[in-house]
């Protein structure tokens, strides 16, 4: 259903990706946000949805690819939003890891130039990628850095989220005028069934934290569901703008699943 009244225009990239396509339902499903989707395919994306498009006034679907974009074009897709997310990611494929390029950073330079000084950016990351302050997160230890510099030079999407990151931050230091930014880094990356994330029950309860910085090993301590990292990141490209500035901006919030406790046996028990 449409609200009578829209209050929100917002931009997604990556809108067939695995937590992309939850980030499009829940602003549709909002009713009161008017969604622009860019992607390849629209009926690949009405598929994923999997949702009866005539009920839904508020969607309109670009297609094409971002790389084959002109600047005049990006200008003209931005027109009247107030905020664009990206979920883009590189797949986990030879060829998604080694010939697709550094494409998230480049969409990154491309979109946030095309877009108002009063926009929003909202940008999936990875919690491997530091906060470029320095300041943020805790240093590595020895070993951990160790492996991260092997990975940033042998797997590119290692190095390209964090030239985006580098990116939003440099020009946030610069005296240039640039547009508000957060990056959302989640631990490992898991699915739920779409009846546990549409239920009525569902959508009344959080399973995830938000924290400032990466806590426990980078290496498989942590994971949150993809559809937990749509739900904070619509949040985010929903909330009031002062909240938001206040709480969030050029901030890169870390989101983990709520880890369940084991209860502890008693010896009447064993």
């Amino acid at each position: 259903m449409v609200s009578a009244s829209i209050i929100h225009k917002v931009l997604v990239f990556g809108s067939t990706g695995a937590t992309g396509k939850h980030v499009v339902r829940m602003l549709l499903d909002r009713g009161d946000t008017q969604v622009v989707a860019v992607t390849r395919s629209r009926d690949k994306l009405i598929g994923l949805l999997n949702l009866d498009e005539k009920k839904f006034t508020n969607l309109s679907v670009k297609e094409a690819s971002i790389d084959g974009m002109t600047a005049d074009e990006l200008k003209d897709l931005t027109e009247g939003c107030s905020v664009a997310v990206s979920c883009l990611g590189h797949n986990l494929t030879l060829k998604g890891v080694y010939s697709d390029g550094y494409f998230v950073s480049e969409t990154v330079k491309k979109v946030t130039q095309a877009m108002p000084e009063s926009g929003r950016f909202v940008l999936m990351g990875s919690e491997g990628v530091a906060h470029p302050d320095g300041v943020t997160d805790p240093k590595h230890s020895l070993f951990i850095r160790a492996i991260l510099g092997l990975l940033r030079w042998t797997v590119p999407p290692v190095w390209d989220n964090e030239m985006a990151a580098l990116h939003l931050y440099q020009e946030t230091t610069s005296n240039t005028p640039f547009c508000d930014w957060v990056i959302v880094r989640p631990g490992d990356l898991i699915n739920k069934d779409d009846s546990e994330v549409y239920s009525p029950e569902a959508q009344a309860k959080n399973d995830y934290e938000i924290l400032d910085h990466p806590t426990g090993s980078l290496f498989g301590d942590n994971s949150v569901a993809r559809s937990d990292v749509a739900r904070f990141m619509v949040d985010l490209a929903t909330m009031e703008t002062k909240a938001f500035q206040e709480t969030y901006n050029h901030k890169m919030p870390v989101i983990y699943q709520i880890k369940k406790e084991t209860p502890v046996k008693k010896e009447s028990d064993l």
